[in-house]
């Protein structure tokens, strides 16, 4: 019978296609004239593949490994991104002319997101025993939030949705995971409207949430309701890393185009 819904690598293929076209248009976006509201569609993408991570979690046969192809695949991309800004001098601040940490190291490395959220879900999960085991624990979880938080891609957007996912992770919880979901991005939402109350009139409120756009996280929800819990694929090791060398990859690609027409 053929299965209704979509896989976890249906998933992840869309997740991979969006990306691509987010990526350009953080980069190319002006010189092809696309639309501001462009930026909107990739938005899903980083929530998409937090909730393929806890999915992945709760089935895995070896934390370990999972944790290490992560933590791995974080170093590799880290190495490329020194490279390109030590060849390009993008880790010096615009401000005052110093190097900058965050600069340096990015600007982007979804891995080492996925890495640190992974280590909190793992640390969550053994969060038992006696009183101080949990305390020693939960100070664990809230240093791994704060690392997350400061030095990560989207951490401090992706963190509250990592704890929903989590703890709302068995498909009988996914109605209050889509209510949770919908309530954050509403909060942020929200914010976004209030930030523009406050800036300078120059540009539109449109304008404005295409740039503070996290908001749009919403739209992973009809991905999470079309999700069968199906792993999918053909169980080759090429499903299993495809995304693993498609991201540095693609990454590169688009810095050195970028930086060869700049």
């Amino acid at each position: 019978m053929r299965v209704k819904g979509l896989t976890s690598y249906q998933l992840k293929w869309i997740a991979i296609v969006f990306m691509v076209v987010d990526h350009i248009n953080s980069y190319f976006g002006m010189q092809l004239g696309l639309p501001s509201w462009v930026s909107w569609l990739g938005r899903f993408v980083a929530p998409l593949f937090v909730f393929l991570l806890v999915e992945g979690f709760k089935y895995t046969h070896s934390k370990y490994q999972y944790a290490k192809r992560l933590g791995m695949a974080a170093f590799v991309v880290a190495i490329g991104n020194v490279i390109y800004n030590l060849a390009t001098g993008n880790y010096i601040s615009s401000y005052n002319n110093q190097p900058n940490y965050f600069l340096f190291l990015g600007p982007h490395n979804i891995f080492l997101t996925l890495f640190l959220l992974f280590c909190l879900m793992w640390v969550l999960s053994i969060m038992n025993g006696t009183i101080w085991r949990k305390v020693i624990l939960s100070v664990a979880a809230l240093v791994l939030m704060f690392i997350t938080v400061a030095f990560s891609e989207g951490g401090i957007y992706l963190v509250p949705m990592l704890l929903l996912m989590y703890f709302f992770r068995e498909k009988k919880e996914h109605g209050k995971l889509i209510v949770g979901i919908f309530v954050y991005t509403l909060i942020l939402f929200c914010l976004a409207i209030l930030s523009y109350t406050q800036m300078p009139d120059y540009q539109s409120l449109y304008q404005f949430l295409t740039f503070d756009n996290e908001f749009m996280m919403v739209t992973v929800i009809p991905f999470i309701i079309l999700y069968n819990g199906k792993l999918g694929g053909t169980g080759r090791a090429f499903d299993k890393y495809f995304f693993y060398l498609f991201y540095p990859i693609h990454l590169w690609i688009i810095y050195l185009i970028y930086t060869l027409i700049n």
